[in-house]
């Protein structure tokens, strides 16, 4: 799915803003962002996310984070460790969570995703929920676009890859961040 232009009046702060999706189930043209747990509470009120997901690690707590309903706030549980054996590491539940929860949201939603330092499980996370509307490397430069010092959690990404049967194929685009620039992946 391209990227739309976005119309002078669209907040420019959730994006990229896709086209309107028929993949999804209310059309979800996808506007998002990510952050750090810090950015989230300090921008909570410009940024006004209407849905929020929000990864910590076992036995800590979000701090004054944005208050929105229960249905409107996806809480994940799990760690930054790429090792998948470890006791807090993510589970494919987590992906699964994710994508039932994304799959609810109302074609008006402006989802926010974050983590402790918005820098490995958010991005992850949020490059497996780009993938599932666009293709690996697409969804890759559109990471890149919203968090360019992106450091996707190797371990997130493979469980979101397989949750997405792409082969490998989101697990090798994110080997190629952190990036300065972002620049099409040669043939």
């Amino acid at each position: 799915m391209a990227r739309a232009a976005q119309k002078p009046d669209e907040d420019v702060v959730f994006s990229p803003v896709l086209l309107p999706n028929p993949g999804h189930a209310n059309g979800w043209p996808l506007a998002l962002m990510v952050s750090s747990q810090t950015e989230a509470r300090h921008n909570r009120a410009s940024w006004a996310p209407t849905h929020l997901i929000s990864i910590r690690a076992p036995d800590t707590k979000l701090l004054s984070m944005i208050d929105l309903p229960e249905e409107k706030h996806l809480q994940l549980i799990f760690g930054d460790t790429m090792d998948p054996e470890e006791r807090d590491a993510a589970r494919p539940q987590a992906i699964a969570e994710t994508f039932a929860f994304v799959d609810g949201l109302p074609t008006d939603a402006r989802l926010l995703v974050h983590c402790l330092r918005g820098i490995g499980r958010s991005t992850a996370l949020t490059l497996g929920i780009l993938a599932r509307y666009m293709d690996p490397e697409a969804a890759a430069a559109a990471l890149h676009a919203l968090r360019p010092d992106a450091k996707p959690n190797r371990h997130v990404v493979g469980l979101c890859d397989s949750a997405l049967g792409l082969k490998g194929k989101l697990a090798k685009q994110a080997l190629r961040f952190p990036a300065k620039v972002w620049k099409p992946a040669k043939g």
